[in-house]
């Protein structure tokens, strides 16, 4: 009986550790989809960033936090769009590539977007990063803390992708111009 009992409890165990083997297999080979997936749609891109929102006083739930994050971002895009692009930049069907996934949104933590930008073939980098200075300044709900630098490193995807899928904003991830 103790034998029986000893081999069943064995049995479960092994049975719990391969359960979470395969499900950490999934999830790995998940993400690694994912990765892909962004990477075909973005492309390489050219810069990546930081944007942080400004500090809320008291209490906020997670859903307000996601909505003043992404009527952030939006704006922002639209401004940086226009700035580089003219106001016809929707009727012309040109705007810069992007991919932003959204984190800080537990209590007690600051919303912050991670991003990359993929700019067209012929535009002047002076005139992206001018453009990028001008639309932080208009976006009121952005704070001062931000890092854009030169896109140089091949797992930058899988660094913004840390958090899940459930941080990742479709809604931001474009093709952009050629």
């Amino acid at each position: 009986m103790t034998y029986k009992a000893t081999f069943c409890e064995t049995t479960t165990e092994l049975a719990v550790v391969t359960s979470e083997s395969k499900r950490k297999d999934q999830k790995s080979q998940l993400k690694k989809a994912y990765i892909d997936f962004i990477s075909s749609v973005v492309g390489e891109p050219d810069y990546s960033f930081t944007l942080t929102l400004n500090p809320v006083e008291g209490p906020r739930r997670i859903s307000t936090k996601i909505n003043d994050a992404e009527q952030a971002m939006d704006w922002f895009l639209h401004v940086l769009n226009t700035k580089c692009f003219g106001h016809g930049y929707r009727r012309k069907g040109i705007e810069l590539g992007v991919f932003a996934a959204l984190e800080g949104l537990k209590i007690g933590q600051q919303p912050h977007w991670h991003g990359a930008f993929r700019l067209p073939n012929d535009f002047s980098r002076d005139k992206f990063l001018l453009a990028f200075e001008y639309a932080k300044s208009r976006t009121k709900r952005f704070g001062w803390q931000e890092h854009l630098e030169p896109y140089y490193e091949g797992t930058w995807h899988k660094y913004i992708t840390k958090t899940g899928v459930s941080s990742i904003a479709p809604q931001f991830l474009r093709r952009g111009a050629p």
